[in-house]
């Protein structure tokens, strides 16, 4: 997950609801890095913005934080794909 659907996970977690200093403490970003990515997911319609700064979680942002979700892969799927991917030793000729 990318720093979108990591920050879509703790609107999810706060309730739906979060204020962005809640999102920039709980994120370890500052406070004008955690509202430029509630303000582009807000553009991108994931969340709703309000005057005061509160982000409220769409329908459009939990279904893309279900499908986020569904496309990560255990950690035994990443130990079992790594295996395929590494090479066989090199034999001298």
């Amino acid at each position: 997950m990318g720093v979108d659907d990591e920050t879509l996970e703790i609107i999810r977690i706060e309730g739906g609801k979060a204020h962005v200093h809640q999102v920039a403490n709980l994120m370890s970003f500052s406070f004008d890095y955690a509202r430029s990515v509630l303000y582009s997911l807000g553009r991108r319609d994931f969340i709703d913005i309000w005057a005061d700064e509160i982000a409220i979680l769409t329908d459009k942002g939990s279904k893309r934080l279900e499908k986020a979700k569904q496309k990560t892969p255990t950690l035994d799927e990443m130990e079992k794909a790594a295996t395929n991917r590494r090479m066989k030793p090199y034999r001298e000729m």
